[in-house]
């Protein structure tokens, strides 16, 4: 399942710096991690409270009852909120029974996992999580791993790898693994890393999922790949 279509692209930062909007005008918490089912379609947002509520539950103080919200709740995304068509009493939270499907796996479980080609061979870690136009998600690629990767394919350091989830093969204890060997992993007609601004044209053009498609992509600045999962 995908989210609302939206006219940019935007990261999982940008997504956190929202207010979640519900039906009865009521404002409440924030993103703080994404699921998704077995098959890495996209199940709902955990949202939580202030830095401090996280801050206390991160260390066992208070119990960690942050809402679900499932995907298929939210009606629009705008520059500062994420509107949904339920209030906040009608949301389940993490810790009941059944709210997430089985086998189901976290945004911040993820990003711990390496990250291996179709012949094993590791090749880095998700850096990053991004929506496209059309609602879809991808993760972005990186690391030392990647860039050794990445030399090996011709690229010099300084790149990272959008990853559409149709590349994913399998999910365990092991890690990720990939349905394509390295040396098949796709760059742009001119055989070169896309750079900053062809990067924002290109994501900002896919309009309908079979569109997105691997890309090797030259790394933007730090600050626009910090990460929300502080307290996983």
């Amino acid at each position: 399942m995908s989210m609302c279509t939206t006219d940019e692209f935007y990261t999982i930062s940008d997504l956190r710096k929202k207010t979640i909007l519900c039906s009865d005008g009521l404002k409440f918490g924030r993103v703080v991690d994404i699921v998704f089912d077995s098959v890495m379609n996209l199940h709902s947002f955990i949202i939580g409270g202030t830095r401090w509520e996280e801050f206390r539950e991160a260390l066992g103080i208070i119990d960690d009852f942050d809402p679900v919200l499932p995907i298929g709740l939210i009606q629009e995304i705008t520059d500062k909120e994420i509107i949904i068509n339920a209030k906040k009493e009608d949301l389940k939270h993490k810790l009941q029974v059944g709210v997430f499907p089985e086998k189901s796996f976290s945004y911040s479980s993820l990003k711990r996992k390496k990250i291996f080609d179709e012949q094993k061979r590791r090749i880095g870690k998700i850096a990053n999580l991004l929506f496209v136009p059309c609602g879809e998600p991808a993760f972005i690629i990186g690391g030392n791993w990647f860039e050794e990767a990445g030399e090996k394919i011709g690229f010099k350091e300084n790149t990272d790898l959008l990853l559409p989830m149709a590349y994913i093969k399998k999910i365990d204890d092991e890690g990720i693994k990939l349905n394509i060997q390295l040396e098949n992993l796709k760059v742009t007609l001119d055989n070169k890393p896309l750079d900053s601004e062809s990067q924002r044209h290109y994501l900002n053009s896919i309009h309908n999922k079979k569109d997105m498609q691997m890309r090797i992509l030259e790394r933007r600045k730090v600050e626009e790949f910090r990460d929300f999962s502080r307290f996983y």
